[in-house]
């Protein structure tokens, strides 16, 4: 993941799969799973942020489990609270 602070103060999220990866509906797929899980951390992000999700693994190897385990690694690393939360939900 690679973010910048918000210059216009609004968070703002790319999930981004690429092509050798896995197909279209894959790809679709993990943009899915993770847009719910960065959206619902939006109101406990003390200082707004600009990022850009970059999903690695292929499609043999990802499943949703996955992709929620990453999510929530990299909210630790971000220190945004609510990250037991919004996995919960």
């Amino acid at each position: 993941m690679k973010w910048i602070e918000s210059p216009d103060g609004y968070c703002r999220f790319c999930f981004l799969a690429k092509k050798k990866n896995g197909n279209a509906v894959y790809r679709n797929k993990c943009r899915r799973v993770l847009r719910p899980l960065f959206f619902g951390m939006v109101p406990s992000i003390k200082k707004p942020v600009w990022a850009m999700v970059v999903v690695t693994d292929s499609a043999s190897e990802m499943s949703p489990e996955r992709l929620r385990e990453s999510a929530l690694k990299i909210f630790h690393k971000m220190e945004w609270d609510g990250a037991a939360d919004v996995a919960k939900g």
